[in-house]
């Protein structure tokens, strides 16, 4: 069994199952917190991940190898969650908050 048989089996190799999947994701954890600053892109960050989930499942529902598409999708998440991290750490970001007046 390969890390993404379950991904397969979940959104049936289909991108347009996955699409759909992270746009109400998307839109249920925005309603969800919808009173929290961070709502909109806690909810984008969660469609994100299921976006790529199908897109990762339908190459491998395609032959394409998993020793090709898992690195991929890796590097990316990680280049993403780096790229972030030093941007907090660097206060080029500051955190949200609900009553900050500027």
């Amino acid at each position: 069994m390969h890390v993404t048989d379950s991904a397969v089996q979940l959104l049936w190799a289909n991108p347009v199952v996955a699409a759909g999947a992270g746009y109400t994701a998307r839109s249920g954890v925005t309603g969800l917190l919808r009173h929290r600053p961070y709502a909109r892109v806690l909810g984008r960050f969660v469609a994100a991940f299921l976006w790529g989930s199908g897109g990762v499942a339908a190459l491998t529902a395609l032959g394409v190898p998993l020793g090709l598409t898992l690195p991929l999708a890796l590097t990316v998440l990680t280049v993403v969650a780096l790229t972030l991290t030093l941007v907090f750490a660097g206060g080029m970001i500051r955190p949200a908050t609900a009553d900050s007046t500027d």
